[in-house]
């Protein structure tokens, strides 16, 4: 039993920190295709 604690305390950290560094990505991701869209729905008003 105290292997599987000893494995579980090593593997927490790095799982936290790609999840964190992951959750990051997606909502940077996110934001930069809503600013996507907004600049599309600009461009054919500007030109017109």
């Amino acid at each position: 039993m105290e292997a599987l604690t000893d494995v579980l305390s090593a593997l927490i950290p790095p799982v936290v920190v790609g999840g964190a560094f992951i959750f990051g990505v997606v909502k940077l991701v996110r934001s930069e295709a809503l600013g996507g869209r907004r600049n599309r729905e600009d461009q054919p008003e500007s030109q017109n």
